[in-house]
Formats: structure tokens, sequence, C-alpha cells
């Protein structure tokens, strides 16, 4: 694969060819988005009635994060700030609340549905099957699920100063239908007192900016690659009537413009928030613990109205 700084035209067939991937991502039958409240009670809880939160998804689920020393932690992430908000609520009703995180750091799409998570995991078989069991186990329960998957399948894509479209455009092809496997199964399983909120991505690779010409070229074509990968995410979620918490908005992902100041020059806002919210100053991807407030936030904002009502 040629570096993109010598390659100019390359970006430019990458860009056209990721628009026309992501502009196909809904059948024509696809359901609009939004979710459907449930028959009967309308989902509310009645006093010291459970309420249960499972977390799914790959290492931003799981809380994944590097250390300065060098090391890793899991289980510090946004499904956690999640779980603790979820639960005062629950605590101020009087009522038990219930986190559990099957998060899999390294997950794809494909091992999610089928197994093969390569970290260390407490289920067996796949990560899918474990939340269609939780959830035939909980059907007439309270129970709010929310997911991130799709980023393992394209981010080798744009690694090493290089875009592979070959690879972006197979990568945002797998996520358009193993999400749409998983999301199908989770809906079959799910009660009708369960609410399930997806999410889009925000971008690390614009962290490239900051280290010259090429690394903007790399930048600004990742943004692409970004915004076609949560088109398809998007799509797929409107299509099982799944509200997407917007983690590439909160995290200003299309924004070149205004510049803002950081660490002595002048950078873009999407790049600024990517430098303050991830560890990528040390080439990590995934998010700090002021970066997993963001998403915990961004989910908050779609949890549907009846839960923990």
């Amino acid at each position: 694969m040629r570096p993109i700084a010598r390659r100019r035209t390359l970006v430019a067939a990458a860009l056209a060819a990721l628009t026309l991937a992501a502009a196909g991502a809904v059948p024509a039958a696809a359901a609009p988005g939004g979710q459907p409240g449930p028959a009967g009670n309308g989902g509310k809880g009645g006093p010291h009635r459970p309420a249960y939160y499972l977390a799914l998804g790959d290492s931003l689920a799981a809380g994944y994060q590097s250390t300065p020393t060098g090391g890793h932690v899991v289980g510090r992430g946004y499904a956690q700030d999640l779980a603790r908000t979820l639960g005062a609520r629950a605590a101020q009703q009087h009522r038990p609340f219930e986190f559990t995180d099957l998060g899999c750091p390294g997950e794809t799409t494909g091992t999610m549905a089928d197994g093969g998570c390569p970290y260390p995991h407490s289920f067996t078989g796949s990560q899918l099957e474990a939340a269609v069991s939780y959830l035939a186990s909980h059907r007439k329960d309270e129970v709010l699920v929310t997911i991130d998957i799709g980023a393992n399948d394209v981010q080798r894509c744009a690694a090493g100063g290089t875009l592979d479209l070959p690879c972006a455009l197979n990568g945002i092809e797998q996520v358009r239908t193993g999400l749409d496997r998983i999301l199908g199964e989770l809906r079959a399983a799910a009660g009708p007192h369960t609410r399930i909120v997806g999410m889009n991505l925000y971008d690390p690779f614009l962290a490239a900016w900051t280290t010259g010409d090429r690394g903007k070229e790399l930048a600004t074509a990742s943004v692409r690659l970004s915004d076609s990968l949560n088109q398809v995410i998007g799509s797929v979620d409107a299509r099982h009537r799944v509200p997407t918490a917007d983690v590439a908005g909160a995290f200003a992902t299309d924004a070149f413009a205004p510049t803002v100041p950081l660490g002595g020059q002048q950078v873009p806002l999407n790049v600024a928030r990517i430098l303050q919210w991830t560890n990528m100053a040390r080439g990590d991807i995934h998010a700090n613990d002021a970066g997993y407030q963001v998403i915990a936030d961004a989910f908050l904002a779609e949890v549907p109205a009846q839960y923990l009502k």
C-alpha cells in the first residue's frame, strides 16, 4: 500500500468510493428510527422492581485504557460511568440495579456473532450468544442494552500512514451485514421492556494531523472513512429501531474549523478533541477518563424515557 502523501489521487478515489459505499446502507424497506414502547404498563418499573443494564461491544464497552507506564486497565470506561448514573437513579426510586458488562477488547462484528474474541472473557461461545441468553432470561424485566461494535472491522485500514481502500470498503460491508445480524438476534431475544441503544464512533486517526503534511492528508481521509462507517451504523440501527448515541458529534469529528489552541499550536477542533479525550498522544486509540464520560453522556441522551421511570 502506498503512503497517502505520495498518491493524492488514491485519497480522492478512496473518498469517492467510501461515499458510494455508505449511500446504500439501508434497504428500501428499512423501518424508521426510534423504538416502540412496550405493551402493558409502558415498561415502567414498580416499587422495588429491579432494573438491569447490559453493556455489549468491544474494548470501549469493556472500558479498556492504556496507562502511562505501558500497562493497561479494563473496567474503566463509558459503561461503568453510565452504570453509576443509572444506579444512582435506581437508588432514588428504591429499586435494585444490576450491571453486566460483556464487552470484549478486540471484538469485531464477526467474532461478536461467531466467537473468537482475542481477549480473555467470561462467556463461552460468542458474546452474541451470551447476550441472547441473558435477554431470554430477562424477558419480563426492564433492561437497557448498550452496544458499540465495528471499529475493529476497519481500524487496521487507516494505520501506518496509509489508507487501504479495499480494506476499508470490505470492513464497512462487514459492519453492515454483521451489525444487522447482531441487532436482529438481540431484538428477537429481547422482551417488551428491553431498550437497545447503539453508538457511532469517534476517529482516533485525526491525531495524525499534528505529524506534518502527510499526517494531515491521512487525518482528512480518515474522517471520510469514519463518516461512511458511521452512516452505515446509523442506518442499520434505524432499520432495527435502535437509537444511535452520537459519539462522533460529541467529539466534533467533522469539525476541521474552528482551530483552537493545544500544546502551543493551533489545531482543528476535531484534532484537539481526539488528543484531549483519547490516549492517542501515546498511540492508544482508546478514550481516556474524560472521553469515556463524553461517550456515557451521549448514551444518556438516547436512553429512552421509559427506562427507570
